[in-house]
């Protein structure tokens, strides 16, 4: 027979190579394994204990995210505006020339657009030529000069000039083209003042005022910046503004949270790049400014 194989009777009685306690004849275990059993020890309490810091840690992350964005609203719900002038000539004649081209950047009274110069020019000479046959005959010269003044205004009128500093929109007219007066041509837009109108849930309107500090950034220029104000909070909300403003005494009535426009002034700088009418925008507002209430 072979003989049966024995566990070490130590073994049996201290599997996990525990130190001995008091009062044990068990030799004292060697100083690895007295520290191997503290290091485990100190590492299951350890675990414990990182558990707990992340877990405040996440909490802690999660109420100040709560905080910030209740004291920050924000919206992507939000377009670029600027004022628009609609050139149109003030009298009706044949296209002469188009000095402007599409999209590009003028200043006020640069030229736009100059309408049959040689048949208001010769009108104003035939005018100022009656006027001093009147005056050598000296009757009708009061007619005669209000006839020179309105042909001088109609040659002025003649050039159409820049009202505004701004950027020209889509020129389609051309020379030999027919301009009738009153009737819009192409429009400027006005780089003087530019805002953002931001329509806010009505939820966060209780905290926003006007002269409350705000962060624009354009979806033109990703990362960049702007600076700008609240400058003023509709009183109706954008459905009210409607053509058809939403009838919400029936039956199958379902409320829904409204937006209400916030327009935000910009504050742009020198090296600010150049503003796009129209363009998306996502508008934060700090409330922790008080504003102008």
């Amino acid at each position: 027979m072979k003989p049966s194989s024995t566990i070490p009777a130590r073994a049996k009685e201290n599997p996990r190579n525990e130190p001995p306690g008091p009062g044990s004849n068990e030799p004292p275990a060697p100083a690895s394994s007295r520290l191997h059993f503290a290091l485990s020890a100190l590492f299951r309490h350890w675990g414990k204990i990182v558990s707990a810091l992340a877990l405040l840690a996440v909490a802690g992350a999660t109420y100040a995210y709560w905080q910030y964005a209740t004291q920050h609203p924000s919206t992507d719900n939000a377009y670029v505006q600027a004022n628009t002038v609609q050139i149109a000539p003030s009298i009706s004649g044949i296209v002469a020339e188009v000095p402007v081209k599409s999209f590009a950047t003028v200043k006020a009274g640069d030229p736009l657009l100059r309408i049959d110069l040689p048949r208001f020019d010769a009108a104003l000479k035939a005018a100022q030529s009656r006027l001093r046959a009147a005056q050598s005959q000296k009757a009708g010269v009061e007619e005669a000069q209000a006839a020179v003044e309105q042909a001088r205004i109609e040659l002025d009128n003649a050039t159409i000039k820049s009202p505004v500093d701004g950027i020209v929109g889509k020129v389609s007219i051309r020379p030999g083209s027919m301009a009738r007066a009153g009737v819009p041509i192409f429009p400027i837009v006005d780089s003087s003042h530019w805002w953002v109108d931001a329509n806010f849930k009505e939820t966060d309107l209780t905290r926003i005022h006007p002269g409350q500090k705000a962060t624009v950034t354009v979806d033109i220029y990703p990362g960049h910046q702007f600076s700008g104000v609240v400058e003023a909070v509709s009183p109706a909300s954008t459905s009210a503004f409607s053509l058809l403003p939403p009838e919400n005494a029936t039956g199958n009535w379902i409320k829904l949270t409204q937006r209400f426009p916030v327009r935000v002034s910009l504050a742009l700088k020198p090296d600010d790049p150049a503003m796009r009418f129209g363009a998306s925008a996502n508008v934060t507002v700090d409330t922790t400014d008080n504003g102008a209430n």
